[in-house]
Parts: C-alpha cells; sequence; structure tokens
C-alpha cells in the first residue's frame, strides 16, 4: 500500500534502501563524439512523406516528445497500429547527447524559438520559450533534469492522477542508477542516473551541500524518492554517459510493431465531423485514425491545435473567422510556468571545474512551513558562470546560485494571433503579475545569498558580483530580480484535467480526441516537468487501452 506522509515523503509498507552502484559512471566526455545516427529508431518505420503512409491507423500521435513517444512505445507494444507525425526532424548531433553542451541546443535548429508577448511583471522584456522540434521534444533539448517532485503538489490533482495513483507509473518508466525500490523502477525504458551514485561531482557542487547543510538542510540521499525535500544530488536522464531522451528511450527499444514515424511534417489541424475528431490535417490531405487522436503537442502547441481546429472559446475564435465546433473557454487558459533569477554569481579563486553532467550537480529544494504543503523554493548550483545579458558581465572564473520559484501563484495564457497555421501563437506567461510571486521570489534571492555566503564557500568566494554588495535592502533585491528573473521553460495547464479535458483525458465534447502532456496538468509540479509528463503518457496509455 503506497501513500504519502506529512514529511513530503512516499512512503510504503516495505521500505528498500537504494543500492550503490558496483562501479562510477561517469563517462559523459569519453562519448561526446557519439551521436544519433537517421536509423537509428529500430522497429520504427521512419517515413518523410506523407504517400508513405500505411492504408489505416488505430492512432495517430501528433508530436514525438515525451508523451508521444510514450505512448507510441505502449501502444506499439500492445498490437495496435500508430503513426506518430512530428514536425521536427531526427538528432544527429553530439551537442544533444553529450550532456554538459544541452545550452547549445536552446535557439538551435532543435527548437521551436519561440518566445512571450512582452511581459509588464518583468519591465516589458520578451521572454525565450524553447520548445523541442525534434524527435523527443523537449526531452531531447532540455537541461537532462529528472525529478518528480513533492507528493502535495499531486494531492491536488484530481481522483485517480494523486501521488500514490502516479507512484506506480513513475517506478514503471524508469531505470534508475540506484536500484529499485519500494519507491524507484529498476527496469523501464528509461535511465535515471543519480549523482549520489558517481564521484566525479563539481568540488563547487560539494561546498553547496556543506553550506545547505550548515544552515540546517537536511541531506536527501534520494531527492527523486522516499523524501522530495532537502539538499540533494541532481537526478538525470543519462544512459552510460549520454543522454536519455524520450526517442532513445522508448523507440530505439520498439521491434516487430506497427509503428510509423512521420518526421519534418507539420499538422495544421484536427479533422472534425459530426463531433467526432477523425484524424488530423496536413497541407494537402487528412491522416484518419480509425479509433483516436491522441494530441500531445505540449503545452503551447495543444491548445493552439485545438483552437485552430475550432475547440476553445468561442468568442476569440469568431473573431478569427474560425467555425466553432465547441466552445471550451478555458482552452488557453491557466497557464502556469516556473520562474527562476539567474543568478546569485560569485567570482571564484581559481578555475571551477566542468561538470561532466548538466552543470547542475547539486540542488536544495526548501521544505515549506507547512508540512502538508509542497515546496516554493528551490536553489540550483551551477558550476559555470550564467546570469542574463541584461544583468551584466560575468568574471572568469565565476559560480552561480540560481533560485526558483516552483508554485507559482501567476496564471497566464495562449492565445491564436490569426487564424493561420502557420503563425505562433501568443505566449503570455503573465510572469509576477501576483505580487506574492515577486515577495517569493526575493525570500529565494536572500536565502541563495545566505548559502552562497557560507563558510563551506570560503575556498572559492572571492566576492559576490550580483546583486552585490551593495543590494542590502528588499527594493534593491526587487530590482535586480525585474533584470535577472527568467522563465525555467516549464509551461503546463493549458487544456487542464477538468475543464477542458476529462479524468480520463478526453476532450470534452468531442470524441476520440484525447490531449496527454503537460497542458493537461491541473497544477504544476514543484520539480521539473519532464518526469511527470512521461508518468502521465505511462498512465495515459492504459486508458487509452481499456477503452
Amino acid at each position: 500500500m503506497i501513500s504519502v506522509d506529512q514529511r513530503g515523503c512516499f512512503t510504503s509498507r516495505q521500505v528498500n534502501r537504494r543500492k550503490a552502484l558496483a562501479a562510477t559512471i561517469g563517462g559523459g566526455l569519453a562519448l561526446s563524439s557519439l551521436a544519433r545516427s537517421a536509423g537509428a529508431v529500430s522497429g520504427v518505420r521512419i517515413l518523410d512523406s506523407p504517400e508513405q503512409l500505411r492504408s489505416a491507423y488505430d492512432y495517430v500521435i501528433v508530436g514525438a516528445g515525451s508523451a508521444g513517444c510514450v505512448l507510441a512505445h505502449r501502444l506499439g507494444l500492445a498490437g495496435r497500429r500508430v503513426l506518430v507525425v512530428e514536425a521536427g526532424g531526427q538528432a544527429k548531433l553530439a551537442d544533444i547527447t553529450d550532456p554538459p553542451e544541452w545550452p547549445k541546443l536552446q535557439g538551435s535548429q532543435f527548437d521551436w524559438r519561440y518566445q512571450t508577448i512582452p511581459q509588464p511583471g518583468l519591465g516589458g522584456r520578451i521572454i525565450r520559450c524553447p520548445r523541442g522540434k525534434v524527435v523527443g521534444g523537449s526531452s531531447t533539448i532540455n537541461a537532462l533534469a529528472y525529478q518528480r517532485g513533492h507528493p502535495a503538489a499531486y494531492d491536488r490533482w484530481p481522483e485517480g492522477w494523486r501521488a500514490s495513483d502516479l507512484l506506480p507509473y513513475f517506478r514503471r518508466a524508469e531505470t534508475f542508477s540506484g536500484g529499485a525500490s519500494a519507491w524507484r523502477g529498476g527496469n523501464g525504458p528509461l535511465h535515471v542516473l543519480s549523482l549520489a551514485d558517481v564521484t566525479d561531482r563539481t568540488p563547487v557542487a560539494s561546498a553547496f551541500v556543506k553550506a545547505s547543510q550548515d544552515l540546517g538542510f537536511s541531506m536527501s540521499p534520494d531527492i527523486g524518492g522516499e523524501v522530495t525535500t532537502g539538499v540533494g544530488w541532481n537526478q538525470l536522464s543519462i544512459k552510460r554517459g549520454v543522454r536519455d531522451d524520450a526517442a532513445t528511450a522508448y523507440l530505439d527499444s520498439l521491434e516487430n510493431v506497427a509503428v510509423d514515424l512521420l518526421v519534418n511534417t507539420e499538422v495544421l489541424g484536427l479533422a472534425i465531423e459530426g463531433g467526432r475528431c477523425i484524424g488530423l490535417r496536413l497541407s494537402e490531405q487528412i491522416v484518419r485514425a480509425d479509433g483516436e487522436l491522441l494530441l500531445c503537442a505540449g503545452a503551447i502547441d495543444s491548445p493552439r491545435l485545438l483552437m485552430l481546429s475550432g475547440i476553445g472559446p468561442a468568442d476569440q475564435l469568431r473573431s478569427l473567422g474560425i467555425p466553432v465546433v465547441r466552445d471550451l473557454p478555458d482552452v488557453g487558459r491557466h497557464l502556469e510556468d516556473h520562474l527562476l533569477v539567474a543568478g546569485v554569481a560569485y567570482a571564484a579563486r581559481r578555475d571551477v571545474p566542468r561538470s561532466h553532467y548538466n552543470h547542475a550537480d547539486a540542488l536544495l529544494y526548501v521544505p515549506p512551513s507547512d508540512p502538508r504543503e509542497s515546496p516554493d523554493h528551490l536553489v540550483m548550483c551551477l558550476s559555470l558562470p550564467f546570469v542574463l545579458p541584461g544583468v551584466g558581465a560575468l568574471p572568469s572564473p565565476a559560480y552561480v546560485l540560481v533560485p526558483c520559484l516552483m508554485r507559482p501563484r501567476s496564471r497566464g495564457s495562449v492565445k491564436l494571433a490569426s487564424g493561420d497555421p502557420r503563425v505562433p501563437a501568443l505566449i503570455d506567461p503573465n510572469y509576477l503579475s501576483e505580487p506574492a510571486d515577486l515577495d517569493l521570489l526575493v525570500e529565494g534571492v536572500s536565502l541563495a545569498r545566505e548559502i552562497g555566503a557560507g563558510a563551506a564557500f570560503a575556498d572559492w568566494r572571492t566576492r559576490e558580483v550580483y546583486p552585490g554588495p551593495d543590494a542590502t535592502t528588499t527594493t534593491d533585491i526587487r530590482k535586480f530580480i525585474l533584470r535577472a528573473a527568467d522563465s525555467f521553460h516549464h509551461p503546463v495547464g493549458t487544456c487542464r484535467m477538468g475543464a477542458v479535458v476529462d479524468n480520463a483525458l478526453r476532450v470534452k465534447g468531442v470524441s476520440a480526441l484525447r490531449v496527454i502532456d503537460a497542458s493537461v496538468f491541473p497544477g504544476i509540479p514543484q520539480a521539473m516537468t519532464n518526469a511527470a509528463t512521461i508518468a502521465l503518457a505511462e498512465k495515459a496509455s492504459d486508458l487509452v487501452l481499456a477503452g
């Protein structure tokens, strides 16, 4: 029997302690020359033209991101005929496979390069919104972090989607480097590496752990397992030193399945007849689904495609000349995103060793004052100089502590700018529209400065560069935040459960259509969102197969 206790722990009647790895894992640099070849997806037919399609499919999936790859895997293994349509192509660069190179991917050819509209709460700045345009989706261009978050966040979700309901799917998805336990999986498709199981962590990260402990924060031996708050070592989707994204984990392992992957093909909308989704629209044809269409285009493009197809707020659709199929006012609403501050920066006494992983070897999830709640704050230790251009320059060498707001109160939206499917949506996260968010970020910056000033950093720290010694008041810190705040790139909630889809993720009022991705999250997890997206898709695959 699995439940959640008030310490923020997944609990079980049987507790199996994590087993240490028999050998150290740390080959990220040695394997950096590896790249995914065009034929690497074995067992899946790779198509580059709609002319190559089969005559019929049971399920058509829009998007080969985290959720789409999971669904293709599970439905394919169940003997279903599956088509996945992806706007991007296959990844072939070592920049993707080598974990430390992930910063090069955002803004690259593998990114949709979306941007927000000007954000009044951030002084009118326009914020980048990277989204993967590649097989594997955002799991292929993200920073590889793989954490589940605090169970209290899921316990605010509808019945059937709470922490105890999702735990079996988190476990089913993963092969954890520390071994299987009541909380962790041991033979799932996706490999999750805990940096607790390596010996080549950066010394700056070790100083961060010690400084956090000196302030009274306890060490979590598995920040994604039993205890999800405290200071701990990061956990990343890495297998044998290279990135293990949704495509490598869920598509590469398929054999003898009827799964087709149509790449470099943009979906223009959904085909709806008589209240039923019959398939999707490409530039010159409709691709039909005999069973269901599964929309997995993410928190930006899933609502965009629904609205382009006449499903959404009727007044907005009519104003753009789009015939209304189903009036669902909440499509595109309730956008949530984590916000970070880049960053609390320090000049270093000597060169800071480069991380072999994602540059954030250690992190701190600050326990909430109310043990029944989930954390507001995350602080990461980055072993590379990272501040926003508007903040200023950094000396070299340097390191940065990054406070993150993990339970934002502000809500935004995704709206259509045009009825033309080739025009990007209007993305408005509405950052810091709720005053409480700015107050919480002030707390986060203050905590990061307290950690950074600790004795454990004495051998590394020469001086605080940002916010700097002159930032002594709350007003000073607020001004710094308005220059330094940035998206953590975790948009969710724009097709949320209960409003747009039911608890089985079926779109309300339209048959044979489900949305399965982070857009259906009824609340944002207090962690990076890739793990939750994969667990949601694992559970959704069972729902789809159950009919």
